[in-house]
């Protein structure tokens, strides 16, 4: 089993929650719920923006393939520092394009109830998106569910 190691969220996702994955060229985000206190739903929901995301892969599963390591923090992702993604990525970039210089790309995994979702990007950015603000279906049921 891989190692993962903790990467802290500075908001409470809800742990019992969805995770939303919306993908394209342009763009890389994931939405989930937030907890303000035990099992209280926040007035936001958090938005994880991925910069030059290259890959992505999501799992309807409960249990993750990899060892997390023992940790104090709410809410978390995951990054694997060892990433057989990764060297794949880098390999299949370098067999199509042999000047491909290799790859600076970080695994992430964010984790929600029942599906996980592994993104290959540079770094990740964190924010909040106030409620009242929302006015996207997909992201208006995610509120609904908290």
């Amino acid at each position: 089993m891989t190692d993962a190691a903790i990467v802290p969220l500075p908001f409470w996702q809800d742990p019992q929650g969805d995770v939303i994955l919306v993908y394209s060229e342009v763009e890389c985000s994931v939405y989930f719920g937030c907890w303000s206190t035990t099992g209280e739903p926040a007035d936001f929901i958090g938005h994880l923006t991925f910069e030059h995301a290259s890959a992505v892969r999501s799992f309807s599963r409960e249990f993750l393939p990899y060892r997390i390591p023992t940790h104090s923090g709410h809410s978390y992702i995951l990054e694997i520092l060892d990433s057989e993604f990764v060297r794949q990525h880098v390999a299949y970039r370098q067999h199509h394009y042999p000047n491909f210089p290799g790859s600076k790309r970080r695994h992430f995994v964010v984790v929600g109830h029942d599906v996980y979702h592994e993104i290959l990007a540079f770094e990740f950015n964190a924010r909040t998106i106030p409620k009242q603000d929302v006015t996207d279906v997909r992201l208006l049921r995610l509120i609904a569910a908290s």
